[in-house]
């Protein structure tokens, strides 16, 4: 991956990382450490741990969505960007 490729997915979890600092959570602070390991796979190209840091941080928004209140339907929102982003750099899951 290029720098062209790679900062829209930086940019997008940037925005992902502002939604959830705004809730203040653990489950909140789960997901950004996911964060920062997609960041560091992103940077790698590691396709393994794009996928699961990806999942972790969906699986942490989907299953504990009371946590976040009304920031969930954001943070959501922000994950999804993020995938689209992942996939136009060529990253499918």
């Amino acid at each position: 991956m290029t720098d062209v490729t790679t900062q829209p997915v930086f940019d997008r979890l940037a925005a992902l990382r502002d939604a959830l600092r705004a809730v203040r959570t653990p489950d909140a602070e789960r997901a950004l450490y996911q964060c920062d390991r997609l960041e560091q796979a992103v940077r790698h190209w590691h396709a393994e741990a794009i996928r699961f840091a990806a999942y972790t941080i969906n699986h942490i928004v989907d299953t504990q969505g009371e946590q976040f209140g009304g920031a969930r339907d954001g943070i959501r929102q922000r994950i999804h960007e993020l995938r689209g982003a992942l996939a136009d750099a060529g990253h499918t899951f």
